[in-house]
């Protein structure tokens, strides 16, 4: 589930305690902080790929056993 924070945040819940949160920052760059308060700052561009990179990785799992 996706959730709304303000106009440039949203929150990502998949029923845990503490959800993702992602922020549109300036000059094109993404700050996401994880369930544990971690923080890494991406480009945009490479924020977009996260989602990609999760399916080919199960893709390969499939692939390889």
């Amino acid at each position: 589930m996706i959730k709304i924070l303000k106009n440039n945040s949203i929150q990502l819940c998949c029923k845990g305690q503490n959800c993702p949160i992602v922020t549109e920052l300036a000059d094109g760059m993404v700050e996401i902080v994880d369930d544990n308060g971690n923080r890494i700052v991406v480009r945009k561009e490479e924020a977009l790929l996260i989602s990609d990179g999760v399916k080919t990785i199960d893709a390969q799992k499939l692939i390889l056993g």
